[in-house]
């Protein structure tokens, strides 16, 4: 027998093993003859169809690769919290599905124009396994900075993503369908239906390192008004008042207009649980690789969003990574990697929704205030909430329990309690749902090359952040609260971070952020009172950074920095070098030991601690301790 033979056989055999580990009850997709299908959507669709109806519990792929075309999906209308809501065609409508695993078999799915792969909704036990998901267009503009002029405001780029330059202006274009109506008319309704994009939220990538350029905001461009000029096919000249024009090798990236760049990520997850996601990559989206809401007890292991290898592309997701918002049970997250994402690798919260009118003593009109939460389910009867106070963002109010939810639109929501509220709320306060909020067990992941932060944490239950390894633009950790404009909501009740590698994270310029910034989002900063976040243990992490911030830590009651070695690095020059090291403002018992800081620019180590601080101790040890430490207004 022949070695390719071989290969064959042991194939076979663990194609077939595959198949006998998933019982009787398995759909093989190899029977609906789908491999060499131009279009698999409809294909699919059915099988699930059948699945559903017949109680069959897995649907099996044959490895292969596989093209979904939204021509032939069936659409759903979905308002998807942080992202642009919609009729969403989609080719894995996952809808009252349970007890179910869609195995991919190591297939690559690739999808074409704006389509949300799987819609998991009102499902229980579903596993999604061993699959990659990408597009063939994708949702980026992405072109190479080959020659710029000071004098005339002006850089060119190489394009190799499709576009459009009409007005000059430069449009990012997306896949449509192919129809008759488009083959004989042109692509005329393609502005108006939001498939050309005017570019905006634009960044500059570095092929070199594969992130943000260091110092991303001295390249910061303005997000209208940027002219453009076909100088051949492929070569666009831009036009635009910069502090600095981006350096020739760049890359030049845009997700185009905002509240249209978010149509299309890979999974949505609303009102299900019990869900696992196992071995899948995203490669691309046009949105988040995974938005979760609702919903509770979820896995992600080995869910990966990465670039494919041999793309050429820069980004990966235009969105985060991952986002679980009023979610319960337990987020898991291990064995995962997230890179070149333009947003966070995740963001684990809920959400205020802001008081617009008083209607008797029971009763409150309330409101979404960012227009990606537009139709958001805050929540149903029986779930507990209290009121948050909009200057100090803390309780106003003992638990209530919702009696009675109406929704007025997409913004306006009637909320009827148990208990009367006359006298305990005030316009703008917020509403916040208690009883949907996720523990989290973040372990064993690499963060990295992305625009914006590594971890986005908000919420009152136990989290745990252990061995990752972690390199992002923005804060490695950021922990806060507001009822400002996202009205992310949740304070951290017990939170450890511990044996993480950091590795030259806050890198983009944008303000004197740190490392781990925690700190609420008040209305007003210098006018505020009592605390928003406890129990927070930050210990045994490996901290290399080339710029001043570590910490920034604000309105913390119970907060420990112990055993962190941190190492200062000239991989970059500082972007804000005359910042302090750790900033400690309106915190109580806070406890610095065995920490150590190798610096190599000569300068003190510095610590600031507010007046509104009580009972921060620094152990003699320390490396913050140093008479030389800069120390304000400290209490003991």
């Amino acid at each position: 027998m022949s070695k390719n033979s071989i290969k064959n056989f042991i194939k076979l055999i663990a194609f077939f093993f595959i198949i006998a580990s998933y019982g009787q009850k398995v759909l093989n997709m190899k029977d609906f003859n789908i491999q060499g299908v131009k279009d698999v959507t409809p294909i699919v669709v059915e099988a699930l169809e059948k699945c559903k109806k017949e109680g069959i519990s897995t649907l099996l792929f044959p490895k292969g690769t596989y093209h979904f075309y939204p021509t032939f999906a069936p659409e759903f209308f979905c308002e998807i919290t942080n992202n642009d809501n919609g009729l969403k065609r989609t080719a894995f409508p996952l809808i009252g599905f349970n007890d179910f695993v869609v195995d991919g078999n190591g297939s690559d799915f690739i999808f074409h124009g704006k389509m949300i792969p799987f819609i998991i909704e009102q499902s229980t036990n579903v596993k999604i396994t061993n699959l990659s998901i990408d597009w063939q267009v994708p949702f980026a503009l992405e072109g190479m900075v080959v020659a710029n002029d000071v004098a005339k405001h002006t850089f060119d780029i190489e394009v190799k993503t499709p576009y459009v330059v009409e007005h000059e202006r430069l449009y990012l274009s997306l896949e449509r369908e192919d129809s008759p109506y488009e083959r004989k008319f042109g692509k005329r309704f393609a502005m108006w239906e939001h498939y050309n994009l005017e570019i905006a939220e634009n960044i500059f990538w570095d092929p070199k390192t594969m992130a943000p350029l260091y110092n991303t905001q001295l390249y910061h461009m303005p997000e209208r008004g940027v002219k453009a000029t076909e100088l051949k096919k492929g070569l666009i000249r831009l036009s635009a008042k910069m502090k600095n024009l981006p350096p020739i090798g760049s890359i030049f990236v845009s997700k185009g207009d905002y509240l249209q760049n978010r149509t299309s990520p890979a999974f949505r997850v609303f009102k299900s649980k019990n869900l696992e996601f196992k071995d899948v990559n995203v490669y691309h989206a046009g949105a988040m690789g995974l938005i979760a809401e609702r919903s509770e007890d979820i896995t992600l292991d080995g869910f990966n969003v990465v670039l494919r290898k041999g793309s050429g592309r820069m980004v990966t997701t235009t969105a985060d990574a991952t986002h679980f918002c009023n979610v319960k049970g337990t987020v898991i997250i291990k064995n995962c990697t997230f890179e070149n994402m333009l947003d966070d690798a995740t963001n684990i919260h809920g959400t205020y929704l802001r008081v617009n009118k008083i209607i008797d003593e029971y009763t409150l009109a309330v409101e979404t205030y960012h227009p990606h939460q537009n139709g958001y389910l805050f929540g149903e009867e029986g779930d507990f909430v209290k009121i948050v106070d909009q200057k100090n963002l803390g309780y106003k109010t003992d638990s209530l329990i919702l009696k009675k939810v109406k929704r007025i639109n997409e913004k306006i929501t009637y909320l009827t309690f148990d208990k009367p509220i006359t006298g305990k709320v005030d316009i703008y306060d917020g509403v916040e749902n208690i009883s949907w909020h996720a523990a989290a067990i973040i372990e064993n992941n690499v963060v990295r090359n992305n625009r914006a932060r590594s971890f986005l944490i908000t919420t009152p239950r136990k989290v745990v952040i252990r061995n990752n390894k972690l390199s992002s633009q923005m804060a490695t950790f950021s922990i806060t609260g507001d009822l400002n404009l996202w009205n992310e909501s949740g304070l951290c009740d017990d939170l450890l971070i511990e044996n993480n590698q950091i590795d030259n994270s806050v890198f983009g310029g944008n303000g004197p952020q740190a490392i781990f910034y925690i700190e609420p989002d008040y209305v007003d900063k210098k006018n505020f009172e009592g605390k928003y976040s406890r129990n927070i243990i930050i210990r045994n992490n490996v901290i290399k950074t080339f710029d001043s911030s570590i910490l920034v830590a604000s309105s913390i009651d119970g907060l420990v920095f112990e055993n962190n070695q941190i190492e200062q690095t000239n991989t970059y020059n500082p972007i804000f070098p005359n910042a302090e090291n750790v900033k400690i403002k309106n915190c109580n018992d806070v406890v610095f030991k065995g920490n150590t800081f190798k610096k190599i620019d000569g300068k003190e180590v510095t610590i600031t601690i507010d007046e509104k601080s009580t009972n921060v101790q620094v152990d003699s040890k320390d490396a913050f301790s140093k008479k030389s430490s800069k120390k304000t207004n400290s209490k003991k």
